[in-house]
């Protein structure tokens, strides 16, 4: 029981030197260290001089905020496109997506059916694409070109929306580098990114370089 209040502390003690940070604090969320870094000029600093902060602070908040509505939207769609797209393709075509792959589903929506995709992968040399029979690779349209066509149109849509969803990452990455740089270029703008501390003893003179972040 010791042990465990001892781990919380820690654990306490770890996010309360972490949330101090301005720097560490963009990391998390774009815009937090801005803000953060405001409220600590605020006290000393002509609040005409520093308001820009502030502003930089909102704009990257509500970046930050729109990059995650647009992560989770496309995230939630692009699942919903493969529900649409694999049931549809079980119901139409007879496929079995037990482990399947997203270039199977591609080829599903390529090809007719099973037979003729091997058939283009033999007659094109491409040996180690065919498909093994009786394993569950099977599938048919029946040479309904719509259905099937149907199917390769939400499939894409998946697609499509999966990539925006990648792309979001990256932007929630980038806003992040961004916000923690900005809170740099304040930092130093002020003075704050680099302080001295002098000690003077009886026998000799010490001087401290603090970096903060």
């Amino acid at each position: 029981m010791k042990k465990n209040y001892k781990d919380i502390f820690i654990i306490i003690l770890m996010l309360s030197s972490l949330f101090s940070s301005s720097s560490l604090r963009s990391m998390m969320f774009p815009g937090w260290g801005e803000l953060n870094e405001f409220k600590i000029l605020s006290e000393s600093s002509d609040l005409e001089n520093i308001k820009y902060i502030k502003k930089r602070s909102n704009s990257l908040m509500i970046i930050e905020s729109a990059l995650w509505v647009s992560f989770l939207t496309s995230n939630e769609l692009s699942k919903s496109y493969k529900n649409d797209y694999e049931l549809f393709g079980k119901n139409n075509a007879g496929v079995n997506w037990l482990g399947k792959t997203d270039l199977y589903a591609a080829n599903v929506g390529n090809f007719n059916n099973f037979t003729e995709y091997n058939s283009y992968k033999l007659l094109t040399g491409q040996y180690n694409d065919i498909y093994p029979e009786d394993e569950g690779y099977e599938w048919d349209w029946q040479d309904e070109n719509s259905k099937r066509l149907k199917y390769d149109r939400i499939r894409n849509k998946s697609e499509k929306t999966d990539k925006i969803k990648t792309y979001m990452v990256a932007s929630l990455f980038i806003n992040r580098i961004i916000s923690t740089f900005d809170v740099l270029s304040i930092k130093r703008n002020h003075g704050r990114l680099v302080t001295f501390d002098v000690e003077n003893n009886s026998s000799d003179l010490k001087f401290n370089l603090n970096y903060n972040f």
